[in-house]
């Protein structure tokens, strides 16, 4: 099994529910978080990111678009 290494914590709006996704993208097993609100799903991200080894959080605005990429 290789190593895990460049983690990276993607922040998404959904227009159809109007929640705010946090999917590790880079693992098909990693599982897709909901939140209410853009701080809380960026604090959950930014949580987990901070738990691995190069952990990145993406934040997207709310048409997708990269907004910032922080780095832990």
């Amino acid at each position: 099994m290789t190593e895990r290494r460049g983690h990276f914590f993607h922040v998404t709006h959904s227009k159809s529910d109007d929640k705010w996704y946090v999917r590790e993208v880079k693992w098909k097993d990693s599982a897709t978080l909901a939140f209410n609100s853009k701080d809380e799903a960026t604090k959950k991200a930014e949580e987990l990111a901070k738990k691995v080894e190069m952990g990145h959080v993406v934040i997207h605005d709310e048409r997708g678009k990269f907004e910032t990429v922080e780095n832990f």
